[in-house]
């Protein structure tokens, strides 16, 4: 029997609560990571050891200067560590490498017991990958898999000169080891051919739903479209909130959780019209299905036009039909067909365009609408769940 290996930016539940009052923003990894790794334990059988390293804002951005490492158990007979290291300006991801590195070292004296071993990295990044790579070098039989959630070219954009140089040095990088991984888990198809990987060598496998999470069915929900996650402007939340504005109906209203660069005009937005409802952050992920389990219409608003959308899958959109509401998004490349029967379309990429989708959306009767997210929510639960993705991950990396 083959050891396991997890390579990501997993945290501890009580270090991940920490961590996001000081400024760490990543739920989304937190939650995709965690259904993966207990979903392959589940799958294989086999307990997983993590060795992860954070990807924090550098100081003073994120409040601590100096990352201690936390080590903790997920499950018995896991072990499972964050690194820790400097987190200065510039030389906080090489600093994270070399702390990884390390603990890749340490793994391979301590933990390996002479057996195989499959190796999975979440998504593109050097630290991560060159801790594989390290684990490889230690162990020539050990297979590399490389779970790609986006792609590095299209993340980060709009940075300085500086970062823009270390980042184009980074990918040189990334470029070098991607050749060494014995395959790659894409999150959208499209990142194969940009990849020119063979046929042979990936899968397409989009994330995965805990159908663990509890969501409290609501009979009577509220007149309100819903958006919730990452609050920046280049993810269209700006053209959602003039969509609204734009429409004259007193009685919807627009609800927006969450945090990013559009805050400002959120709240300013929120001033002058009282239909708009923003929440920031909620306490927590559950309290964020429960209010969109009671709104009438979710908004996915990845667009078409944004460089990216062709090879991310937005992960939202599990959550979103999972719920049972309706949801209404853009036809954007890097979601499968598959998808589209279940959702609302908006048809074009304007302000004029979605007003209306979102009009004709909740004047639809409240029958078709439970229908439209209940087929979703099944959808979701029956073919995208933990258990069915994670074996198709573990059937690719075992044949």
């Amino acid at each position: 029997m083959p050891q396991i290996l997890w390579i990501g930016c997993l945290e501890s539940d009580e270090e991940f609560k920490i961590k996001a009052k000081k400024g760490y923003d990543l739920a989304s990894a937190q939650v995709s990571q965690k259904n993966l790794l207990y979903g392959i334990e589940e799958v294989s059988g086999i307990a997983c050891d993590s060795i992860n390293g954070s990807v924090l804002p550098p100081y003073p951005v994120y409040q601590d200067r100096i990352i201690a490492p936390v080590t903790w158990e997920h499950k018995l007979g896991a072990k499972d560590i964050s690194v820790g290291y400097k987190n200065d300006k510039y030389i906080n991801r090489v600093n994270c490498k070399k702390a990884m590195l390390k603990a890749a070292d340490e793994w391979c004296k301590t933990r390996h017991k002479g057996s195989d071993v499959i190796v999975f990295v979440y998504s593109m990044r050097s630290a991560p990958m060159a801790t594989a790579c390290r684990i490889k070098e230690k162990i020539p039989q050990a297979k590399i898999y490389l779970i790609i959630t986006d792609l590095p070219q299209f993340m980060d954009l709009g940075q300085s000169c500086v970062k823009a140089t270390l980042k184009k040095i980074d990918g040189k990088s990334i470029k070098k080891m991607q050749k060494k991984f014995d395959g790659f888990i894409l999150y959208a198809e499209k990142m194969a051919e940009y990849l020119k990987l063979p046929s042979n060598k990936w899968i397409l496998m989009e994330g995965s739903y805990d159908t663990a999470e509890q969501i409290t069915a609501v009979k009577e929900k509220k007149k309100a479209v819903m958006y919730s996650g990452k609050l920046d402007e280049q993810y269209g939340i700006k053209m959602l909130v003039d969509a609204f504005l734009s429409i004259q109906d007193s009685n919807i209203e627009l609800w927006i959780t969450g945090g990013g660069n559009t805050e400002g005009y959120i709240r300013a937005c929120a001033k002058k019209d009282n239909r708009i409802k923003f929440y920031g952050f909620l306490p927590s992920r559950q309290d964020v299905l429960q209010k969109q389990a009671e709104a009438s219409l979710l908004v996915n608003m990845r667009l078409p036009s944004e460089p990216a959308s062709g090879y991310c899958f937005p992960s939202k959109l599990f959550e979103y039909m999972a719920t049972g509401t309706p949801v209404l998004s853009f036809d954007i490349a890097g979601v499968p067909r598959e998808y589209l029967q279940h959702l609302y379309v908006v048809k074009e990429e304007t302000v004029a365009a979605l007003a209306k989708a979102i009009e004709e959306t909740l004047s639809l009767d409240a029958i078709s609408l439970q229908e439209r997210g209940d087929g979703a929510r099944e959808f979701v639960i029956n073919e995208k769940n933990t258990k069915t993705q994670c074996s198709k991950m573990w059937k690719f990396v075992t044949n």
